[in-house]
């Protein structure tokens, strides 16, 4: 039975979606302003495993992942780099898209961009400030938090303080000094002049940052969905505001399960361009590989701070090429499977089951990803040892397909077939197999070097040579 922490109550709770067999996600995508770092990935990768769970388990899962595309960062930026909004951001989410790739993160059912939004937050904007939740000063239209009893319920901060009718434009601001918050801004000269400004009932204005997941969420699930994903640095204001907006028009709750993703930590400290220690994405792959990454996200729990280091990269690259190994292994013995038994057989098909239900059992308990690589590894370990001596066709078929079926909810190994050889290597290995059957064990291992210095090693099996990259032994 899956238990999901719920951010909003502080506890595990059994999930229960609105409709039965289906499962809403929202989740607060990119700011499309600059390259995403690391730590933005890890909460999109914490995404798609929760939505590969959910389809493990058999629901139906539709992901809808918005695009910030307008705000103050965007404008700003946009501005300083002498482009366009739209050419500006534009770049940024192929950058996204292509960070997504790197790491095997499967594409959303939806990406919707706040600028292709907009009218639904203006007519959000009509309907908060018909129930007297908003209202509209110089131009912009702000949200009175005063008028919504529950503000607060989510990030648990004490509003006592709270300046009745004091009005902040910035989208982020002091979590210790909230004030009524703007949904839509009077669009400024400098932007109007640059064709930033959509009409309305208040003049030019543009949206502000957090009523347009309120509008985007609303409009791709009805006012109720099931599970909301994002940074913990959301909670407050972005969710927090998220909720006012949603609830205080249509007076249902918005969101069953809000899911919040911890801080990724350089060596114990926040990332930061004054410490030199922010690293995008394709600076951490082309170092250690899209899927080491992803390894090296899924061993932490998404609850938990990841502190990256060369060091836990290291350790992450080695047990997700054990893992890799394993998996090749399997692949290559399977090519000389045999159907007669073997003693092994039924003690490694009886072990098959248990693993099965220990994986399971794991990401049922609040998609714990580091539980389920303990088991993952345990089924390596099976794996293992039952190719040392035993090569049994329906055997090995069941190992793989447990093996793969792992894999595929964990999202690794998505290259499917081995990269192929290059010509000079495949002849040194014939070279080298017919030294080695005239015994010319001094020839076999001069061979066995060239093979080496280009990058492969040979594995020598009943079967044959197995010829790989030195890097995944």
């Amino acid at each position: 039975m899956l238990q999901v922490y719920n951010t909003l109550t502080r506890e595990k709770e059994i999930f229960k979606p609105v409709k039965e067999g289906e499962v809403s996600i929202y989740a607060c995508g990119p700011t499309v302003y600059n390259m995403p770092h690391i730590g933005n990935y890890r909460t999109f990768l914490m995404t798609d495993n929760i939505a590969r769970a959910l389809e493990y388990f058999g629901y139906r899962v539709k992901l809808v992942m918005n695009i910030t595309d307008i705000d103050d960062k965007t404008i700003r930026d946009s501005k300083a780099a002498g482009m366009s909004l739209k050419d500006f951001t534009d770049k940024y989410t192929a950058e996204f898209f292509k960070g997504l790739d790197l790491l095997n993160i499967k594409r959303a059912s939806l990406y919707p961009r706040a600028t292709e939004n907009v009218e639904g937050m203006i007519e959000l904007a009509r309907e908060l400030i018909d129930k007297g939740l908003a209202y509209e000063k110089g131009g912009s239209v702000y949200y009175r938090i005063s008028g919504f009893p529950d503000y607060g319920k989510l990030s648990k901060i004490d509003f006592d303080n709270i300046i009745i009718g004091a009005s902040v434009d910035v989208d982020e601001y002091d979590k210790d000094n909230p004030r009524d918050f703007a949904l839509l801004k009077a669009s400024a000269p400098e932007e109007i002049e640059r064709g930033i400004y959509y009409e309305s009932p208040w003049g030019k204005i543009r949206p502000g940052w957090h009523i347009e997941c309120s509008a985007m969420a609303m409009n791709s699930f009805g006012p109720t969905l099931d599970i909301h994903t994002g940074g913990v640095d959301l909670i407050f204001p972005h969710h927090e505001n998220e909720i006012a907006q949603s609830e205080g028009a249509t007076g249902k709750p918005f969101v069953r399960n809000w899911i919040h993703g911890e801080h990724l930590v350089v060596e114990g400290e926040k990332m930061s361009k004054s410490k030199g220690n922010v690293f995008t994405l394709p600076e951490i792959v082309e170092k250690y590989g899209g899927e080491v990454v992803r390894f090296m996200f899924l061993s932490v729990h998404y609850r938990k701070k990841l502190d990256y280091s060369e060091a836990f990269a290291e350790n992450a690259k080695n047990n997700y090429l054990r893992l890799k190994e394993t998996l090749d292994n399997l692949e290559f013995a399977l090519k000389g499977a045999e159907d007669e038994a073997y003693p092994g057989d039924l003690e490694t098909l009886e072990t098959l089951p248990e693993l099965e239900t220990q994986f399971r059992q794991a990401l049922e308990d609040d998609f714990n990803t580091p539980k389920a690589l303990t088991v993952f590894r345990e089924l390596s370990r099976a794996a293992n040892v039952y190719l040392e001596s035993c090569k049994n066709r329906e055997v090995l078929e069941k190992v793989y397909s447990l093996y793969r079926q792992f894999s595929d909810v964990l999202g690794l190994f998505a290259q499917t077939g081995k990269e192929e050889i290059p010509e000079e290597v495949v002849r040194l290995v014939e070279e080298r197999e017919a030294a080695r059957k005239k015994k010319e064990w001094e020839a076999s291992d001069a061979l066995r070097e060239k093979i080496k210095a280009l990058g492969y090693v040979v594995q020598d099996t009943k079967e044959g040579p197995n010829v790989k990259k030195a890097e995944e032994i």
